[in-house]
C-alpha cells in the first residue's frame, strides 16, 4: 500500500503527464461505477490496463471511490431503469441477451447500466476537471506544502520517514 501512495505521490509531483494521471483517476471513478462480479466490469478492468495512464492513480482512485459510490446507487438504480424500460431498445436489449457470454455481464441490471452509463458521460468533464486539479496541485499547492512545517514534522514520525523514503526511491533520487 506505502508502494501505491509513494508511486502517485512521484507522479503528482513529477514531470509524468498530467493527462495520464486525470486518465487513471478518471478511469477509476468508472470502474468504481460499475459494480464488480460480472463480465462487463472484468473486461472494463482489464481494458485499463492497455490504455496509457498511471495505473497507480487508476487503482488507488478505483479503490477510494468505491468507498463512496454506494450513496449514488439510488440514482444509478434510476438511470439503469430509464435505459432499461426505453421501448425503442427492447430488440436490441433482446438481441444481446442472447448473445454467447453477453448474460454473465449484467447489462441488464439497473444499476450496472446506470453505473456503466453515467461513468462513460461522466469520463471526459471529470478527465478535465482532474487535469486542472493536477496542474493546479503541482503550480500552488505543492511548493506550499512541502515548505509547511505539518510536513517537517511529520517527515518525524516513522511512518511518513518510511513513506518519504519509499518516494525518493521510487523517484530515483
Amino acid at each position: 500500500m506505502i508502494g501505491f501512495i509513494a508511486k502517485i505521490l512521484v507522479a503528482l509531483n513529477s514531470n509524468s503527464r498530467p493527462g495520464e494521471l486525470a486518465s487513471g483517476l478518471s478511469f477509476g471513478l468508472w470502474l468504481s461505477l460499475v459494480p464488480g462480479g460480472n463480465l462487463l466490469w472484468f473486461v472494463l478492468f482489464a481494458v485499463a490496463f492497455f490504455l496509457k495512464h498511471n495505473t497507480a492513480a487508476f487503482l488507488l482512485s478505483m479503490a477510494g471511490f468505491r468507498l463512496i459510490v454506494p450513496i449514488a446507487d439510488p440514482l444509478l438504480d434510476k438511470l439503469g431503469e430509464l435505459i432499461l424500460t426505453q421501448p425503442g431498445l427492447q430488440v436490441f436489449y433482446t438481441f444481446l441477451y442472447n448473445l454467447p457470454f453477453m448474460s454473465y455481464s449484467s447489462f441488464n441490471n439497473t444499476i450496472v447500466a446506470g453505473g456503466f452509463l453515467s461513468g462513460l458521460i461522466l469520463w471526459v468533464p471529470l478527465f478535465y476537471l482532474f487535469l486542472f486539479m493536477v496542474k493546479l496541485y503541482r503550480r500552488k499547492i505543492a511548493p506550499k506544502i512541502a515548505e509547511s512545517k505539518a510536513v517537517k514534522a511529520l517527515k518525524k514520525v516513522p511512518f511518513f520517514s518510511k513513506l518519504a523514503s519509499a518516494v525518493r526511491l521510487e523517484a530515483g533520487l
